[in-house]
């Protein structure tokens, strides 16, 4: 079966993901990883050697010549943003392809800067027919305003990676020191899916994805402790009692689960979903949004509770259908099954409670990922 464009691209981004993984490993304080910023992976330390890479991942065995565009869209890149980089001490090629016998490129981290720079520049000189994107980069680099002091540093510090290691390989080196600790191969390998798992969903910081050394010591250490099984805390109930002001009563006013529970009549529930909604919503500012790890695990919390309860509503639906006068008071009855359902598991919390359960249902109907009316499709 051929391998589509998006398979591949999956496969690059995962391939890229470990890699950015590797570079957060080799981090040391002061030191940040970031990517989708000129390099697909750049590691910028604070006293030791910046690394820009762009990674390349190919599905099978691959060879690649000297006029690949693997390689000549990757130095130009660097050449065209030339003021961006100059800082960087290295400029990595890393890719899963062979380079072709007769490549130019090949012992290429081995030679002196004028010798790059002229076989750089001669692989052009041959004319051999139209090459189509090969010609247009080459004639980009060496057109009339061309740099070769620019070049030449750019050249210098070029390197490329070829023959790297498949996702499947990529980490052995690290079983046994930096996850030594989790005890067997399948335990690392559900570590390293859940670290880069946090890793991807890190916000966007100035149009590009970075994580501080520091950040990402503090998520290693709490999925580690997560992993070997003593990082579960109790929910805080620092608002289990909150009483609502008439302010904030005033501000929900229009709220979306607030109309739900007025559709099916129930307006004497309204005051305690008001609360618990509010309970809930205070407890999620204040103890998850701020961590990067139970913001994910709370994440996954409101989804499968999400699941559940529209799989409830639907075999309400189904049953309305057949006697469309009930549709309120089968909706009544979900909605009250619903808060007495039993409460659900969050990952790294050791008990959940009432009033969060029931106000993220609130939460889950104002997002628009529910409603109580069963009448609806």
């Amino acid at each position: 079966m051929a391998t589509n464009d998006n398979t591949l691209k999956t496969l690059g981004f995962i391939y890229q993901s470990y890699i950015a993984l590797i570079k957060c490993l080799e981090m040391d304080k002061g030191d940040k990883v970031i990517i989708e910023n000129l390099g697909d992976v750049s590691l910028i330390s604070a006293k030791g050697i910046s690394e820009q890479i762009e990674v390349k991942h190919h599905f099978g065995t691959t060879s690649i010549s000297d006029r690949s565009d693997e390689i000549w869209n990757t130095v130009w890149n660097w050449y065209n943003n030339y003021d961006e980089c100059k800082d960087i001490q290295k400029l990595i090629l890393y890719t899963t392809a062979n380079l072709s016998n007769k490549n130019t490129f090949n012992n290429w981290n081995n030679r002196k800067i004028d010798e790059k720079y002229e076989l750089f520049k001669k692989v052009g000189e041959e004319f051999k027919g139209e090459e189509g994107s090969f010609t247009k980069i080459y004639n980009k680099i060496f057109d009339s305003n061309h740099s070769k002091s620019n070049l030449k540093s750019v050249l210098k510090r070029f390197e490329i990676k070829p023959k790297q290691e498949t996702i499947k390989t990529i980490l052995d080196k690290y079983e046994k020191n930096i996850f030594k600790f989790l005890g067997d191969r399948d335990r690392m390998d559900e570590f390293v899916s859940a670290i880069i798992g946090i890793l991807m969903t890190l916000p966007i910081k100035s149009n590009c994805w970075e994580i501080t050394y520091e950040e990402f010591d503090s998520i290693f250490k709490k999925f580690a402790n997560r992993f070997t099984g003593t990082s579960s805390i109790p929910l805080p109930t620092e608002f289990e009692d909150y009483e609502i002001t008439t302010v904030e009563n005033n501000e929900l006013t229009g709220k979306k689960f607030i109309d739900e529970i007025n559709r099916i009549e129930l307006s004497s529930e309204l005051a305690e979903a008001i609360t618990n909604y509010s309970r809930t919503y205070k407890t999620i500012i204040r103890y998850f949004d701020s961590n990067i790890v139970k913001s994910k695990d709370l994440k996954e919390y409101k989804k499968d509770l999400g699941k559940t309860l529209n799989n409830k509503r639907n075999k309400y639906r189904i049953i309305s259908k057949k006697d469309p006068e009930s549709v309120i008071n089968n909706s009544q009855i979900m909605y009250y099954e619903s808060m007495e359902m039993e409460l659900q598991n969050i990952k790294g919390i050791c008990n959940n409670r009432v009033f969060f359960q029931q106000g993220m249902m609130h939460i889950i109907v104002d997002d628009g990922e529910l409603k109580w009316h069963v009448g609806d499709e």
